[in-house]
Order: C-alpha cells, then structure tokens, then sequence
C-alpha cells in the first residue's frame, strides 16, 4: 500500500475501537459507582424480602471485592487499549496499532474467560451470550491486524 493512503477497513476498525472504548470508559465508571455501593446495596438485599435481591447479595458476597476490582482494572486497561489501538490504526503504526490491538484482543478474552469463569450467573457472569457477544470483536481484531492488515500497520 502506499505511503499515507489507509485502508477504509482499517479506518473502519479505529472508528469501532473509539466507539467500543467509549463504552468501555462508561463501563468502568459505572462499575466503580456499583463497587462504591456494593456494600451497602448486599446489606439491604440481606435485610429485604425479595428472594431474589437475596440471591444477587449473596452473590456479590461469595464473588468478593477483590475480583470486583481485577474486573475494574482489566476493563480500565482494555479501554485504553481500545483508544490508543485507534489511534495506531489511524496513523497505521505497528507498535501503536497492532502492538495494542493485540494485546487487546489477548486481554479481552482473558478478561471475557474470568468473567465466565469467576461471576456467578446471578451477579451478571457464567457463560451466556454476553460472553459470546464479548469475545466476537477481540477475535476479530486479532485475526484482522494480524493478517488482513498486517502490511498496513508496519510503519
């Protein structure tokens, strides 16, 4: 390819990583609000009638907080990685583009796995179709800048 012309594909693909970054940037803010009042929300699941806000505190109690935080942290670095792999695919960087989109995508799935594997169904985990739909364009991303882009992102 030529020097400076960028492939719509890959301009495509910077644009889903700033959307999906955005979201990403959401999910963790609004992660850290749950975790400001997980303790608070498992005490009056505890104390209410509703067998099922009972089964979601017990949930939350039997996951723990430290879990709650390696899901926060993992989510806050997969946004970055979403955002500055934009960034490289935009100026079709090796280092920048594939380097973190890689990386991303490794992470992604490995965050996608512990959430399957760790949450208990009640408390949003276990493998479902969200964990399906989470591990699609980490995939993709993968297999795209590995392969389909490879030669656009060697500067």
């Amino acid at each position: 390819m030529s020097e400076g012309k960028r492939p719509g594909g890959l301009t495509a693909l910077a644009v889903i990583n700033f959307v999906f970054g955005g979201f990403n940037v959401l999910g963790v803010l609004g992660m850290a609000a749950v975790l400001a009042l997980l303790n608070v929300a498992a005490d009056a699941g505890s104390n209410s009638g509703d067998e099922g806000m009972q089964k979601v505190a017990d949930a939350w109690r039997e996951i723990g907080i430290g879990l709650f935080y390696l899901l926060l942290a993992l989510s806050a670095i997969n946004a970055f990685l979403l955002i500055a792999s934009g960034v490289g695919y935009l100026k079709q960087k090796r280092v920048l583009g594939r380097g973190l989109g890689s990386v991303y995508g490794l992470l992604a799935i490995v965050t996608a796995v512990v959430m399957a594997l760790m949450v208990k169904e009640e408390a949003g985990g276990g493998f479902s179709i969200g964990t399906i739909i989470g591990l699609i364009y980490p995939v993709l991303t993968l297999i795209l800048v590995n392969t389909t882009f490879k030669e656009d992102l060697a500067r």
